[in-house]
């Protein structure tokens, strides 16, 4: 076989193949389960890739020494392919998000949360995460290098070591937490929460700084992996005013059960007011 002819069969299984492709496109926008599917394949394929620039700004952000910029940065890449599987973000109150340092509490729904944090990630800022997250590829590396605080549930003596060292972090470099105080994805159809983890709170309480809440609308119409619906929409982020922790007992009880339904109410009460 000649060179040209080599060529032209690879073109023309270039030609057939992305004819295909697009047809699988146009016809997903039709189909439900195949929407699903499509996107589901966009979307998974961005974490990776996303990951792996992730992994890289980790390591030569860390070079730079300008480790606060490296969720941010990341964070910022992760949004950008939103618009591929159909969905716009909006945020109201965004001037919230410049509250430093800060415990910032978001509910949390699904997996393409990451577009949520990816919008409006603060510089400086750390995630809390299940403590599996590290041995996942490429974005156990590029989370241990952003400086996340990784919790064993299982191991309770190891957690509270983790989180005095996150307390002394956050007052020594004045950086910020994003935690999601449901504990794991909701799932919810309607707009609820789940019960609030107090782990936040006494955070918040011990390292002496506000809580910012952040209300993500109920988007179960426009992604929900349990009825594979990936139809895309809008989804509005709304950021609530910071909520003081000043004056509050480490020690007592109430008052941290106080803060934090408190907390839980505005949220739940905005939640719905975006979600109508």
């Amino acid at each position: 076989m000649s060179m040209d002819t080599g060529s032209s069969e690879m073109a023309r299984s270039f030609a057939i193949g992305g004819l295909l492709l697009a047809m699988i496109f146009f016809a997903s926008r039709y189909n439900r389960i195949l929407q699903f599917i499509v996107r589901g394949c966009i979307y998974l394929t961005s974490i990776l890739v996303f990951s792996a620039y992730g992994t890289i700004i980790a390591i030569l952000f860390t070079i730079l020494r300008r480790r606060e910029e490296i969720n941010w940065a990341t964070a910022r890449a992760y949004v950008s392919a939103a618009p591929l599987v159909g969905i716009s973000l909006k945020v109201e109150n965004d001037e919230y998000m410049q509250t430093r340092p800060a415990i910032f509490v978001c509910n949390h729904q699904a997996g393409i949360d990451t577009f949520v944090m990816g919008k409006i990630f603060p510089k400086n800022c750390v995630v809390v995460g299940k403590s599996s997250l590290r041995m996942v590829p490429l974005l156990g590396m590029f989370m241990t290098l952003g400086g996340a605080i990784f919790l064993d549930r299982s191991n309770h003596e190891n957690a509270m070591k983790k989180f005095a060292d996150a307390v002394r972090t956050i007052k020594e470099q004045k950086v910020s937490v994003f935690i999601f105080p449901e504990g794991t994805r909701g799932h919810l159809q309607e707009a609820d929460l789940l019960p609030f983890k107090k782990g936040a709170f006494h955070l918040a309480v011990q390292a002496e700084i506000p809580i910012v809440p952040v209300v993500v609308s109920n988007y179960s119409h426009v992604y929900d992996s349990r009825r594979q619906i990936f139809a895309g929409g809008e989804i509005t982020i709304k950021i609530l005013p910071p909520i003081s922790t000043e004056g509050i007992d480490q020690n007592n009880r109430e008052q941290i059960d106080e803060l934090t339904t408190r907390t839980r109410e505005v949220m739940l009460t905005a939640l719905r007011e975006i979600s109508a």
